[in-house]
């Protein structure tokens, strides 16, 4: 994965939020997603690469944009081992 890569959400893919957490599931396996991680999911459109979905997240939150890139391919990361996500790039 670099930074000019593009993740997907997958059809499959179950999310809704659930006494004010996001959770997303697949199959039998659920996650609870934190408040930094649902932005960074919900920023997810098919076309935003992981630096610009870190943009967002720097923003946001007001930190370091190579932090937040960083923080951001490291959950798609985890996203996509689990099959939550696809990436593209």
């Amino acid at each position: 994965m670099t930074p000019e890569s593009v993740p997907k959400r997958r059809t499959n893919v179950r999310a809704r939020k659930f006494r004010g957490q996001l959770l997303v599931s697949i199959n039998e396996e659920m996650f609870e997603l934190s408040d930094s991680a649902a932005f960074i999911y919900r920023g997810i459109n098919g076309r935003r690469s992981v630096r610009e979905i870190g943009v967002l997240l720097a923003e946001k939150y007001a930190i370091p944009v190579d932090a937040a890139v960083g923080d951001v391919a490291e959950l798609l990361d985890a996203l996509a081992r689990s099959d939550i996500l696809e990436m593209s790039g």
